[in-house]
């Protein structure tokens, strides 16, 4: 059972890590950051499914890390 979420964990963090590396970056200027947004799709509009995916995984990393705390703390 702890060699599985060992596993399950190492795979998530690979996962969560490359998602995260190929995210595209923004660059931001807070001085016109609020006004030049206006008209541009919104974070979520550019590559949706990547960005899921990213949330997806790296909440099932977070619920893995839980469940692993409490298997091994008994």
């Amino acid at each position: 059972m702890m060699l599985v979420l060992m596993v399950l964990a190492l795979i998530l963090s690979f996962a969560l890590i490359v998602l995260v590396t190929i995210q595209p970056r923004q660059t931001q200027i807070f001085s016109t950051d609020a006004t030049s947004n206006i008209g541009k799709p919104s974070y979520w509009s550019s590559q949706p499914i990547r960005k899921f995916l990213t949330l997806a995984i790296s909440i099932a990393l977070f619920i893995l890390l839980l469940i692993f705390m409490i298997v091994s703390y008994k």
